[in-house]
């Protein structure tokens, strides 16, 4: 099966092979979701030495979520969204703006460079915000309910022709 499927993209694209050696490398290269998953909240400073190696940090930068919060030994990472990272960094991976073996965020997913930057401020407050939301919603029914009588076209009937017409 996988030998007729390279055969397949060989023949219909030149480049096939390459893609399909690309997939097949990064599959080799990258780790399985087995080894993301995080351990029990560690206890001991050995525990939090081995949970810091386990995400190749340093003991001293390293610090687990709260217990409470229930994400276990993996480690509480700044809160800097894709989008506020330099973008002439040389990443290894750079379409996620991050390196080769660098832990994903807790809330990778929701502060991606296509989503909410959680590290920028906001450009209006929130009861700026909400005024002008009440204040477009009001001024549009406003309008409506002022110019309701009013209308628009001047009032036409069909013409009427004398017999029986054309």
């Amino acid at each position: 099966m996988a030998l007729a499927l390279l055969k397949n993209a060989v023949l219909q694209n030149p480049h096939g092979f390459r893609k399909i050696a690309g997939i097949l490398c990064n599959t080799a290269r990258n780790h399985w979701n087995y080894q993301y998953q995080p351990g029990p909240y560690p206890r001991t400073p050995e525990e939090r030495a081995a949970a810091a190696k386990k995400y190749n940090m340093s003991i001293e930068e390293y610090q687990p979520y709260p217990e409470e919060e229930g994400y276990g030994d993996y480690p509480k990472l700044p809160d800097i969204g894709a989008d506020s990272k330099d973008p002439t960094y040389p990443y290894d991976c750079p379409e996620l703006k991050r390196n080769f073996n660098e832990p994903f965020h807790a809330i990778a997913e929701i502060i991606g460079e296509d989503r909410y930057d959680i590290s920028m401020r906001p450009r209006f407050s929130l009861s700026v915000q909400w005024s002008m939301l009440l204040t477009a919603i009001g001024g549009s029914a406003a309008i409506y309910l002022f110019l309701e009588n009013h209308k628009v076209g001047r009032p036409v009937i069909c013409k009427q022709y004398p017999g029986q017409g054309i």
